[in-house]
């Protein structure tokens, strides 16, 4: 008698994987833009704010950041879900933080106030949603979606295998 399917077998596989791709690539891609235009980059991104006299060194160092992560969450694609899982949940508290920081100090840098109508803010938010729920769909792949994620030749997994059969 065969069992009915889990509820949650069709949900694509590696949701965090994709996702910390997506948020490296924009991290890398908007920190060069802060890096070596933070004037243009910061009107682009902030809807027509414009730097105040002497940020433009906080918006480069800014940038610098960026990039750095961003080249972090690029190379997470090719490391295994349990470090994925770890840089995921500091990709998300930072996420969080921007957005607390963006919420408490916009107004008194000359950008606008955080709101899900912005497109830029809404797009952070969407990009910490989505890292929530990759976390949380990592965390249940093992013995949800796949028997073999352990299994690479270790005698760890082969007694797993064997206690399990």
């Amino acid at each position: 008698r065969a069992c009915p399917p889990h509820p949650l077998t069709h949900v694509p596989m590696g949701l965090l994987k994709h996702t910390l791709t997506f948020i490296g690539t924009a991290f890398t891609v908007g920190g060069g833009a802060f890096m070596f235009a933070p004037a243009d980059a910061v009107t682009a991104v902030y809807g027509g704010a414009s730097l105040t006299k002497g940020s433009t060194y906080a918006w480069t160092r800014s940038g610098t950041f960026e990039m750095g992560f961003g080249a972090l969450l690029l190379l997470s694609r090719s490391w295994g879900s349990e470090e994925r899982f770890k840089i995921g949940v500091v990709t998300l508290c930072m996420i969080c933080g921007l957005l607390f920081n963006v919420h408490n100090h916009a107004g008194s840098a000359g950008m606008p106030k955080l709101a899900l109508t912005d497109p830029t803010y809404a797009l952070v938010f969407l990009m910490a949603l989505a890292t929530a729920v990759g976390l949380v769909l990592n965390k249940l792949e093992p013995g949800i979606f796949t028997q073999d994620k352990g299994s690479k030749g270790t005698r760890k997994s082969a007694r797993l295998r064997t206690k399990r059969a």
